[in-house]
């Protein structure tokens, strides 16, 4: 159903996508496919959907939470290519080719469809001789093997180096592959492929983009929603959530599902969006080491995005002289993981709600 809080697998739940799913589907004959947007506009659901739809074999990874370590990537991975033997049980070819060619690979465990990846410095697999397994089934089924990694921006440092190497790599050299890479924080997913120091910097890529529903397609997308539960719903209510969530499909279906639990009212559901909106801005300000963040997101939030403005009210708060420099990395901080836009307006009306409680 369109208000399932979970992404989306099938065509008739993805609302008004089509062209965006039909190109992101034959893209996938590309060796490296980029889909990115603003955070809740429905990537994992897009790329869930073309990946059930082309019927190609593909391996999920989600790096939403990031990693530091080998430990945590292997991990990740394990659990990724125990998905893929769980989904591939139903083609007993791939099955088969996928358990014989991971058995002959060092630090590589199969217990019955689950895997375990070692991760020690003696026995860990490369990530190209994983690649290379995947290559190798997508060759002998005669079809490209999808390999989505959702928030790549997250993988970052010395670990996200070695993964960025291997996809370089594989990229390069194992034609029966595919690499989708998603992300919601664009400056920094595009500072890791434009950056000329960068293993994947020059290769090309095939690139879908998410976007907001229009006023009009978002009220459409809610009536089809509480049709499709069979509840009325006032007009008049429906003007008002779209005038609050600015036609972000995510939080539009999380109102809808609320709202269909008899959670409360429109208030009492936009405030619980804003309690999740600020825990996740207190995640961000978390990883980061100046109080500037805070300060600046509250002003923002609060109307102030004059320069001279943002920079009287952070010295006076500060008590003392702030470079220009020091500013400017803030917003560009704050641009690259997509909270702001150029004009330093907020990218979500629920982001800049919470943004007003730091």
């Amino acid at each position: 159903m369109l208000f399932d809080p979970r992404p989306k697998t099938s065509r008739s739940d993805l609302f008004n996508y089509e062209e965006e799913l039909s190109r992101l589907i034959k893209l996938f004959d590309d060796p490296l496919v980029v889909v990115s947007g603003l955070r809740r506009t429905g990537k994992t659901s897009l790329v869930l959907t073309a990946l059930n739809e082309s019927g190609k074999p593909y391996l999920y990874v989600d790096l939403r939470e990031g990693f530091s370590s080998y430990r945590q990537l292997y991990t990740l991975l394990a659990k990724s290519v125990s998905e893929l033997a769980h989904r591939a049980s139903k083609r007993r070819g791939i099955l088969e080719n996928l358990m014989r060619l991971l058995s002959r690979i060092r630090g590589v465990s199969i217990y019955g469809l689950e895997i375990s990846i070692s991760w020690s410095r003696r026995e860990k697999p490369l990530l190209s001789e994983l690649f290379g397994v995947l290559d190798e089934i997508g060759g002998k089924a005669g079809e490209r093997v999808v390999v989505v990694f959702d928030e790549f921006q997250h993988s970052r440092g010395s670990i996200g180096w070695v993964l960025h190497n291997a996809i370089a790599h594989s990229y390069d050299f194992d034609k029966n592959l595919s690499f989708v890479l998603t992300g919601s924080e664009m400056g920094v997913l595009y500072g890791i492929l434009r950056n000329p120091e960068n293993p994947l910097y020059g290769r090309a890529y095939g690139e879908v983009r998410t976007r907001k529903l229009t006023r009009e397609e978002s009220i459409v997308f809610l009536e089809k929603g509480f049709n499709e539960a069979q509840v009325r719903v006032e007009r008049e209510e429906l003007e008002r959530v779209v005038e609050e969530l600015d036609g972000i499909i995510g939080w539009l279906a999380y109102y809808g599902y609320l709202r269909l639990k008899s959670a409360g009212n429109l208030e009492n559901i936009v405030e619980e969006a804003v309690a999740l909106a600020k825990s996740e801005l207190e995640s961000f300000l978390s990883t980061r080491v100046s109080g500037r963040y805070r300060l600046i997101l509250k002003l923002l939030a609060e109307g102030v995005r004059e320069w001279r403005a943002l920079k009287r009210h952070l010295e006076k708060a500060e008590g003392r002289e702030v470079s220009d420099r020091a500013l400017y990395e803030v917003l560009q901080q704050l641009k690259s993981h997509s909270i702001i836009d150029e004009e330093n307006s907020f990218t979500d009306p629920v982001v800049k709600k919470a943004a007003l409680r730091l």
